[in-house]
């Protein structure tokens, strides 16, 4: 059975909007916003299921929306596009400079980057495909704040070769990997990270998509 885990209520009505979700099929989990709220609910949520000694979860899919980074001379995913993690990385954790991170000594930290679970990339990006949704993979960045400038965009996006940003999927992989759980994670891009417009941001309509990719993620991973 997978674990849902999104940030927000929000996010995760527009999953059990669907047609054809089956809430009864997989367990679910609303983290709250950022590193620390999900880290904490997640470790709390498994701890009670493992307490429990019945617990069938087998594999975690983090879903929700993220911000696209926007580079001169290279394809970009575009606002609505659904995008897959390989790798998630702590991306402003460290030391902050204007135009560049430096990473704290190693010593300070478990890891500042994780790799996700290959297979269920590769069967979701073939199921996503088949949907017709338009799909990216690549590098996620787990931020503490959200990037409000395009120069902070480009810094993130240069440093990691990374594709979008988000403020949770680096928390839910440490968890996983201590867990040993497989984890997929999806997001559907409600914006650019460039200067901060929220009048260009598409907010409702990502999340619809996310719900709607994830649903068919969950019913067709269910399956095979």
């Amino acid at each position: 059975m997978f674990l849902v885990v999104c940030a927000t209520e929000f996010e995760l009505q527009s999953l059990l909007d669907q047609d054809g979700a089956d809430p009864d099929g997989w367990m679910r989990l609303v983290t709250g916003v950022g590193m620390v709220e999900t880290a904490f609910n997640l470790t709390r949520f498994l701890e009670g299921q493992s307490a429990k000694g019945d617990s069938e979860i087998h594999a975690v899919l983090n879903f929700g929306v993220g911000g696209a980074y926007l580079g001169d001379g290279k394809e970009n995913a575009a606002l609505l596009d659904i995008c897959l993690a390989e790798r998630e990385v702590f991306g402003d954790m460290g030391i902050c400079y204007p135009n560049r991170m430096e990473a704290l000594a190693e010593n300070l930290l478990h890891r500042s980057h994780y790799t996700l679970d290959s297979d269920l990339l590769n069967r979701a990006e073939n199921l996503l495909q088949v949907n017709d949704f338009p799909v990216w993979l690549g590098n996620f960045v787990t931020v503490c704040g959200v990037s409000a400038t395009a120069s902070r965009g480009a810094m993130l996006m240069n440093q990691y070769d990374a594709l979008c940003e988000n403020m949770e999927g680096g928390a839910v992989a440490r968890v996983c990997e201590a867990y040993n759980l497989p984890l997929l994670e999806m997001r559907a891009i409600s914006n650019y990270v460039e200067d901060r417009d929220l009048g260009r941001w598409k907010l409702h309509e990502a999340c619809d998509e996310a719900g709607r990719a994830a649903a068919i993620l969950l019913k067709g991973l269910k399956n095979e």
